[in-house]
């Protein structure tokens, strides 16, 4: 619909992403590091927890409500993009620069020192955003710009305040978002599916 969202070839207006948030910041490594982790606490998204839009609990960390009231400012709200700091280059599965939305309830998670949380004003749309900052070109934009060593790189706040967001007609990108959403329900449908008929096979084989 909109062609690359980096070489932008249908001329679409272009706001920089900073112009766009109202934060732009990076959380914090508590003092102690894993030894001030919880079994059971408030959610603790590290960079192994972002994924291209989706956050993975697989390995997710807890920390306690006065560790959590104690980094307030990276408190996560509902619909914040989080985007991780740094990785390599040259492996697919890179943790530099992926990205993910946020979903769950206000002040209900925190992030750490490797982790962005990225803050739209109302008036974006925010699925839109996500889909731009994790297609395939915006994953080699991201690659380009960053800064580093062979081993390791990092996307800088500067950057991310800098990258440039294509501005379609605000109806289009709703139009849009609308469609991603019902073929992702129809994908957890067709998930869901296969999962009931692998437990019915089974309980019959």
């Amino acid at each position: 619909m909109f062609g690359d969202p980096v070489q932008n070839p249908m001329g679409w207006e272009v706001k920089k992403l900073g112009k766009m948030c109202s934060a732009i910041m990076n959380g914090t490594t508590p003092k102690g590091g894993e030894q001030v982790y919880v079994e059971n606490g408030i959610t603790f998204l590290r960079s192994q927890n972002v994924w291209r839009n989706k956050i993975d609990l697989d390995d997710v960390a807890y920390i306690d409500e006065a560790t959590h009231k104690s980094m307030k400012k990276s408190s996560l709200k509902k619909y914040d993009i989080l985007m991780t700091k740094t990785g390599r280059i040259n492996t697919e599965n890179s943790s530099l620069g992926r990205a993910a939305l946020f979903l769950g309830e206000d002040d209900s998670a925190n992030i750490n020192g490797h982790v962005y949380l990225i803050r739209l004003e109302k008036e974006y749309n925010h699925e839109f955003v996500i889909r731009i900052l994790t297609s395939p070109e915006y994953r080699d934009y991201i690659r380009s710009i960053c800064v580093g060593g062979i081993d390791k790189r990092q996307v800088n706040k500067d950057h991310i305040e800098e990258f440039p967001i294509i501005q379609p007609p605000k109806e289009l990108q709703d139009e849009y978002s609308t469609f991603v959403q019902q073929i992702d329900k129809s994908k957890f449908e067709i998930w869901l599916t296969l999962q009931n008929y692998d437990i019915i096979e089974k309980r019959v084989f």
